[in-house]
């Protein structure tokens, strides 16, 4: 007769049991206050590991591009270096002809580059901001594989923004033109992929 009380009793306290599970279930895995959940972050360094074997593949190319141009004198003056520039140039352009926007950008990164400086921008006063991006060219659209425009200003990046983006390697820079946050090549000044529409009107 015991066993039979104990055995009436057992379901309600299973029923119990799986409604707290199912609650706990349907509020997904339990982080701390303010963690992003596993999955997002896995997937976001998965974005930056993509974002940095891109970068590397262009970088390598360049190296590799470079070996074949004739070496600079001890000596180099200013014209020779600016050939040797041009001719940088126009051997990544042609190997990169079928060049189009987010191929070393992908859009993960895309995304997190653009939240990064729009936080940035909510946290300095107007003030801040105008002297921050005063410098930044209006309304130019960007042209990959072409060169930085010569007529336009070509601002340092706020420091205090550009410790929060993904470090770039081996002479690559961040730099706005109109709204749009680039990766420039700083020894050729090509334009290698960008982000639209970062900064707000202006």
């Amino acid at each position: 007769m015991i066993l039979r009380s104990r055995l009436r009793c057992t379901p309600s306290y299973l029923n119990v049991a799986a409604l707290t599970l199912a609650s706990a279930l349907s509020l997904g895995p339990l982080t701390a206050q303010g963690q992003k959940p596993a999955s997002q972050t896995e997937a976001q360094a998965a974005d930056l590991k993509d974002f940095e074997q891109r970068l590397k593949r262009y970088v390598d190319l360049r190296a590799g591009l470079a070996k074949t141009l004739k070496p600079l004198s001890p000596t180099a003056s200013a014209s020779e270096l600016a050939t040797r520039q041009e001719s940088l140039a126009a051997g990544l352009r042609q190997a990169r002809k079928t060049a189009k926007q987010g191929d070393l950008i992908p859009t993960g990164v895309a995304s997190r580059l653009r939240t990064i400086v729009q936080t940035d921008l909510q946290h300095r006063t107007p003030a801040a901001r105008q002297a921050a991006f005063s410098e930044v060219a209006g309304a130019v659209t960007p042209i990959i594989n072409r060169t930085y425009p010569a007529e336009a200003a070509l601002p340092t990046m706020p420091p205090l923004l550009l410790g929060k983006l993904p470090v770039l390697p081996d002479n690559l820079q961040y730099r706005f033109l109109g709204r749009h946050l680039l990766i420039l090549d700083g020894d050729t000044q090509l334009i290698l992929d960008y982000v639209s529409n970062v900064l707000p009107p202006h």
